[in-house]
């Protein structure tokens, strides 16, 4: 049986925030793709209850950790990509 459900996308608002890239990592607001921004989508029971409890795995301190490894993979990407200018400015060098 279809009901009417909140979406868990967007919790019912009809727009979500998005990154716009690893490198810009600046909140962009979206419409949800899940309710095409209606705030509500039909759904059946079931489907709806696996929707929620994959949320709910996806908790503040399992967030909190991804983004935790996002900011030390950036700074990585920052060190070596100032090693591989400091290569490139050592080869200038030596032409």
């Amino acid at each position: 049986m279809l009901t009417k459900e909140i979406c868990p996308r967007c919790q019912g608002n009809g727009f979500i925030k998005v990154k716009e890239s690893i490198e810009n990592p600046i909140d962009i607001v979206q419409q949800c793709t899940m309710c095409k921004s209606q705030g509500e989508i039909m759904i059946d029971e079931p489907r709806f209850k696996n929707i929620q409890k994959e949320r709910d795995l996806l908790s503040v301190a399992h967030i909190k950790k991804l983004e935790e490894e996002i900011d030390m993979l950036r700074k990585q990407k920052i060190y070596l990509q100032s090693k591989l200018r400091e290569k490139g400015n050592q080869d200038d060098k030596r032409r």
